[in-house]
């Protein structure tokens, strides 16, 4: 692939993160993770979203299929090296042996921490960091003054979209855990009336039925609600 079309393919992947209003978290990270590993062709790449409320790096997204590390994998403002990049607002070159730097923070769940190489950038929008980008590689890796200044800038263009894709995600989900409170709360009212217990009994007879089957409380109160609709 000549230079030209990769430089091409590089602005083309930009300009679709530029109009990001247009994509869901997931679709958006994705984009992200394509555009980076256009630049710099690598085994891994990883993103954490710097939560300022509790001072925490959360994994967000991955190359590679971590769907189950993904929101549990998380440092603490300074830790490892993701957590000195983002306290520092620097990026971090490790070309071989990242493993040995005094700063890394080993995670036995993920295998990329074994991985030699490590690049690790900072996200930075007008606020200050909302996140860091790793890019990890099995063999050791020469990172080149060039893509590592590309990658810098790119981050910086997409800083206030991950930002705000981010908040538009977790503003969703204290929705959707706003709206299963509510209707477990009206379920529990529902069976106090019929079953003329207290709240606490109420809340155990749906838990109970949720660990019973399997299901999540939600699931059960919608059936409790629905239900008593029909009667």
């Amino acid at each position: 692939m000549s230079k030209q079309h990769s430089l091409t393919e590089i602005i083309d992947l930009l300009s679709e993160l530029v109009v990001f209003s247009s994509y869901d978290f997931q679709e958006f990270l994705n984009k992200l993770i394509k555009l980076i590993i256009k630049i710099i062709p690598i085994d891994s790449c990883l993103i954490y979203f710097y939560d300022r409320d509790r001072k925490e790096l959360i994994l967000v997204a991955s190359k590679q299929p971590h769907d189950k590390l993904i929101g549990k994998i998380k440092l603490k403002w300074g830790e490892g090296v993701t957590g000195w990049v983002a306290e520092h607002r620097k990026t971090a070159i490790l070309e071989k042996k990242a493993y040995q730097d005094k700063r890394f923070k080993y995670f036995k769940e993920l295998p990329e921490d074994r991985y030699e190489a490590f690049l690790s950038v900072p996200i930075i929008d007008k606020e200050g960091v909302v996140g860091v980008i790793n890019l990890q590689n099995k063999l050791p890796h020469e990172f080149k003054k060039d893509q590592i200044i590309i990658i810098e800038a790119v981050v910086k263009i997409v800083a206030s979209a991950f930002e705000k894709v981010i908040l538009e995600r977790k503003v969703g989900n204290l929705k959707n855990k706003l709206d299963e409170r509510k209707i477990i709360e009206r379920a529990k009212g529902i069976l106090m009336k019929e079953k003329n217990v207290d709240e606490n009994s109420a809340y155990k007879m749906l838990r109970n039925e949720a660990m019973k089957t399997r299901k999540s409380l939600k699931d059960i109160a919608e059936v409790v609600v629905m239900a008593y609709k029909i009667n």
